[in-house]
């Protein structure tokens, strides 16, 4: 009896496995998503509590100046790579080698600049983190061949697996000095420990071979897409780090340290609600070239899932983040409450950009995903400079309202470069933005009356589950033509995993 149950559970467990390399590459992206976002949540909210606002401040301003080559080398090299029809291994060796060179470059500035930078800035420890922080670089160029092979494959399962690694190795040795009373170089051992492992499961898993090699005919192939690919990355860099940049320059590292938490919560929601369906939308998309009919349709469907998802999570994030912050973090941090519901909101006219992002890149109209990139960048600046002097709350409303009003610069384009109706791009959103603006609504007020009556972890349980269930029967009502073939679906799998076999 114990022999035929043995045999019940292997076999169980090799369908499990089966099922799990079967995932789609949506679900690939979800679960690296899903686990990045939680596996730091999980470091932060214990670092929060033991290093405070202006160490985390402090590792902002760094990743100011060292981020550049993960998020624009790193990520336009990637997309370069992809971009190309027919690729060779010469490609891939070509733009290694020209990344680490880069890279190398870089580093070696920073480190040099580190002690006036550190001047600068009024913070003496800024020096030794940054001269440390210099070897970063070289580290995330490594990278950029792998991730595109495996993009371009649609294989998010490597990808996955060696994000995941890099954050637990690199969470376990910061979260140990954070209690060893490291402060602010807790953080920097935790990057640097991540990247390396990241690097070394990602080379481990792409049959690519390291080669330090130029070939001046694949780098010509390369710069066709490389230039335009690296001044739109330049420009969402500089979105998201120019005005952390200004803010630890005229407001200090303490109040730079309440906008990074606010910020990271709400990219938290960007990177799990958009990043994974615009990523393999941005591929998907590419069978389209040519076809008008399909490609409206397709963009349809992809506005319609977008802002069903995104559009009651962001709203009634931004409703529940009081209770969030009284239940989770001391009242150093509640200054970060007003900035990280605006920064949330965000979310609304964002599915719109990334959603546009999306399409340009897969018919291969980089030069306009450039432009939204340097409009927003230049906005994001402007506002920071002219909002700096009324202090924090007053920068975060000016960057939230930014991609609002920037908003029919994208909408212009998909209209006329890819001719997508207005009605398309608009009336899709519509019906999931009434419903979650209704619900975002009921529950902020539901948890004013209900604040301190309970304990407030049960309050954003209680405003949690009210808000999905509002939600959900809202949507119910409103779109019954989509959401009922929906509900059958998720009931049939459902059905599906109850009916499996029970090892038992």
């Amino acid at each position: 009896m114990r022999r035929f149950r043995t045999i019940a559970q292997l076999q169980v467990t090799q369908q499990q496995v089966k099922t799990i390399s079967r995932l789609s590459p949506t679900a690939w992206i979800t679960v690296q998503t899903v686990s990045e976002q939680t596996i730091g949540v999980v470091l932060f909210a214990v670092q929060a509590a033991l290093l405070g606002p202006h160490a985390f401040g402090l590792f902002s301003l760094v990743m100011v100046f060292i981020g550049f080559c993960e998020f624009v080398l790193g990520l336009a090299a990637a997309e370069a790579l992809i971009s190309i029809r027919t690729i060779e291994a010469l490609h891939y060796q070509t733009m290694t080698t020209l990344n680490l060179v880069i890279s190398l470059v870089l580093g070696v500035a920073v480190f040099g600049a580190s002690n006036q930078i550190a001047r600068l800035f009024s913070e003496p420890e800024l020096g030794a983190v940054l001269r440390w922080m210099a070897l970063l670089p070289l580290l995330s160029a490594f990278c950029a061949a792998p991730l595109a092979a495996s993009k371009r494959e649609l294989r998010f399962r490597p990808i996955a697996l060696r994000s995941i690694a890099g954050l637990v190795a690199g969470g376990v040795v910061g979260l140990a000095l954070a209690l060893l009373g490291a402060g602010v170089w807790s953080l920097v051992a935790q990057a640097m420990v991540q990247r390396s492992v990241s690097a070394i499961v990602l080379w481990a898993a792409v049959p690519l071979k390291v080669r330090l090699v130029v070939s001046l005919r694949h780098f010509q192939d390369l710069q066709r897409f490389a230039a335009t690919m690296m001044l739109s990355r330049t420009m969402n860099w500089a979105s998201a780090q120019l005005p952390r940049l200004a803010l630890g320059f005229f407001l200090g590292a303490v109040d730079l340290g309440l906008f990074s938490l606010a910020a990271r919560l709400s990219d938290i929601l960007f990177q799990v609600l958009l990043e994974p369906k615009v990523s393999v939308a941005r591929i998907e998309l590419r069978r389209y070239h040519g076809s008008p009919e399909g490609l409206e349709a397709a963009m349809q469907q992809l506005f319609r899932q977008m802002s069903l998802v995104c559009f009651p999570l962001c709203i009634g994030a931004a409703a529940v983040v009081p209770l969030l912050f009284h239940a989770w973090l001391d009242p150093r941090w509640f200054g970060a409450i007003p900035i990280a519901q605006m920064l949330m909101l965000m979310g609304i006219p964002c599915v719109t950009l990334y959603c546009t992002s999306a399409l340009l890149l897969a018919l291969n109209l980089q030069k306009w995903e450039a432009l939204i990139s340097t409009v927003q960048t230049l906005a994001s600046v402007l506002a920071v400079v002219c909002f700096a002097r009324f202090g924090i709350v007053a920068v975060a409303a000016a960057l939230a309202l930014r991609p609002m009003l920037l908003l029919p610069l994208p909408v212009l384009l998909l209209k006329r470069t890819c001719r997508l109706p207005l009605r398309l791009i608009i009336r899709t959103q519509i019906p999931a933005l009434v419903a979650a603006a209704t619900m975002g609504c009921a529950v902020y007020f539901a948890g004013l009356a209900v604040e301190s009556l309970i304990g407030s972890v049960a309050d954003l349980l209680i405003m949690t589950a009210l808000g999905a269930v509002g939600y959900v029967a809202l949507i119910a009502l409103t779109m019954p033509g989509y959401s009922r073939p929906l509900l059958k679906r998720v009931l049939r799998q459902c059905q599906g995993l109850s009916r499996s076999p029970n090892p038992g």
